[in-house]
């Protein structure tokens, strides 16, 4: 019972479409039960005039006909107009589930995605979406209008032999029972052939999304096979799925058949005897056979309940997912021109057992520039996005312009920051959509300038629709160079008062690097700027740099300053002069391009 409220919590909003849509069903089911009566009467009518010898009232055989034909009319067009509002509540639902989802995993922190597998996270919606929608229209159209239909030929039944409708309401605790024992196993199966989905698919979107390095590894056929094996595993549990529950239907389908033979025998003997008349036997047979299918479809129920059940869950237990940093009420918003950043004893776990941040302490000054140096792995970029609150600190406050951002609206603290990261991050799209995604408001004017600030104009206006051009998914279609550019002109056009660098230029060629340099510099100017360095090269005119060791800082100076230290610093500028592969080595475990 529980499943099942919790599946109808779904129609949230939509309940009085629900309530038609049965409400419409279940005259469609009283319809259908006048063609019984009027076959009895039209037995009866016939029966009569040939045993008394008297001609058989053709008129009223007439009437009856026309009444049989009327009720098959409004009949249709009930049903056809349930039909329509089924569909209706079917997409409406569709759109309800999907726009929840996606606005509650909006809202779930960076930790959540940093474990789930994208294509399990696709896949969930759209499994769920299709069990539940499903279940709940079938429902409404078809369920109650079954169970309204048992219940009042039974009443019927009872009315003119109770022996047959005791003999039908056996049908009823054996279909249950017999249901209660398949559910529970049928759900561990359907759960096991999901995980063995989300994997394959999940790996399937990876592959898609970096074919270009499947191929130069040569690993299209090791791809294939793992693909495969997990469809092959799939395949071997929905053949037991499969086989358990086709067996508990036969054992359905002999209980059935045993009544009806109870039953129809029943019948014919008390015809037979004289305690029935011909149309009332006639009545009884019609009913039956009508009660005959909405009892079979019974396990078409069934069958969309233990989906919509089984396949909900993972949707319900993303839903449950509590958004780790959320504005509470009474939030102020960030109005920064110009920003001072500091963090103050910051600390930081992913778990338990996973401490990567301890006690972090610094400050960049309005319009100055501070770049993060340290091992791969140390807490670098982990600083930069509890700065943007997508993670929250485990302990300790960071401030900007002496206002705790646990105290700011998170839309007004994001709006005050602009990103670059070495990945420039695009979407499939034209080059306007890009460069003015922060900003879709933005004038021709005002996107022309950013890219001319970005370096990036002269390019624009050699591509086939200039702005307008599609770029393909991530920036396929454009070199490294360029996809950087865009993501410059981009955060130029959002024109935000801190602007953190995870270091642009680190995979360049050399004659990109000096064009997106260049535009970074550009970028840099009188922001307040969090540099992640890749390149000593590229912090050496910051203001400040503070070197991390195993999460804690371990010094801060400007560069000449550290540049005469024996401190992490000095020692990687000795390095990237050093030409040995132990220095290349060493190089690599800070991040640093040679």
């Amino acid at each position: 019972m529980r499943e099942l409220l919790r599946l109808f919590s779904y129609t949230r909003g939509l309940k009085w479409l629900v309530v038609v849509v049965a409400g419409m069903a279940i005259v469609a089911a009283l319809l259908s039960l006048a063609s019984p009566f009027i076959i009895k009467m039209a037995t009866d009518t016939i029966v009569a005039g040939l045993e008394s010898g008297n001609s058989v009232d053709i008129t009223f055989l007439i009437w009856l006909v026309v009444g049989m034909l009327g009720v098959s009319l409004v009949a249709t067009a009930v049903s056809d107009v349930s039909g329509v509002l089924g569909d209706m509540l079917a997409v409406r639902m569709r759109r309800q589930l999907s726009s929840r989802y996606y606005e509650h995993l909006l809202s779930l922190p960076q930790r959540y995605f940093d474990t789930e597998i994208t294509g399990k996270v696709i896949n969930r919606l759209n499994r769920a979406i299709v069990s539940i929608t499903s279940f709940i229209q079938f429902f409404s159209n078809n369920l109650l209008s079954t169970l309204l239909t048992v219940l009042i030929a039974l009443g019927i039944m009872l009315w003119y032999s109770w022996l047959v409708a005791v003999s039908m309401l056996l049908l009823i605790p054996i279909f249950l029972y017999v249901t209660a024992l398949t559910s529970v196993k049928w759900q561990k199966y359907e759960k096991r052939i999901n995980k063995h989905f989300d994997i394959a698919s999940g790996r399937f979107t990876e592959v898609v999304s970096q074919v270009r390095l499947v191929k130069s590894f040569n690993t299209e056929r090791r791809e294939y096979t793992s693909f495969d094996t997990r469809f092959n595993k799939m395949v071997g549990i929905t053949k037991k799925q499969s086989i358990y529950w086709h067996s508990m239907n036969a054992i359905r389908g002999v209980a059935l058949g045993i009544v009806y033979a109870i039953v129809f025998g029943t019948l014919f003997y008390q015809t037979a005897t004289g305690v029935l008349t011909i149309g009332e036997m006639v009545l009884l047979i019609a009913l039956v056979q009508q009660i005959s299918g909405p009892m079979q479809s019974m396990s078409f129920f069934i069958d969309y309940y233990q989906r919509a059940a089984a396949n909900s869950k993972d949707y319900a237990e993303a839903m449950a997912e509590e958004p780790e940093v959320v504005d509470e009420k009474g939030k102020r918003k960030l109005d920064a021109e110009s920003a001072v950043v500091e963090f103050r004893d910051v600390e930081f776990a992913y778990d338990d057992n996973k401490r990567v941040l301890h006690g972090i302490s610094f400050t960049i000054d309005a319009g100055k520039k501070l770049a993060l140096v340290g091992e791969s792995g140390g807490g670098k970029s982990t600083i930069s996005n509890l700065l943007m609150r997508l993670y929250a600190p485990s302990g300790g406050d960071i401030y900007i312009n002496g206002l705790n951002i646990h105290d700011v609206t998170q839309a007004s603290l994001r709006d005050s920051i602009a990103t670059v990261f070495q990945d420039a991050s695009l979407f499939s799209g034209t080059v306007r959509e890009n460069i003015a995604y922060g900003r879709p408001s933005a004038t021709d004017q005002e996107i022309r300038q950013a890219a001319k600030a970005a370096n990036a104009w002269s390019f624009i206006q050699d591509l086939p629709d200039g702005v307008e051009t599609e770029i393909g998914e991530r920036g396929v279609k454009l070199s490294g160079g360029q996809k950087q550019r865009l993501a410059i002109a981009r955060a130029i056009l959002k024109d935000a008062p801190i602007l953190i660098l995870d270091e642009a230029t680190s995979s360049l060629d050399s004659r990109s690097e000096i064009v997106v340099q260049d535009a970074l510099e550009r970028l840099m100017k009188n922001r307040t700027v969090l540099i992640i360095a890749h390149r000593l090269s590229t912090i050496a005119h910051v203001d400040t740099i503070v070197t991390l060791k195993k999460g804690k800082v371990d010094e801060t100076g400007s560069p000449a300053q550290l540049a005469t230290s024996a401190g992490i610093y000095a020692q990687l500028l000795e390095l990237q002069t050093a030409t040995t592969e132990q220095a290349r080595k060493k190089l690599a475990e800070f991040d640093m391009a040679g």
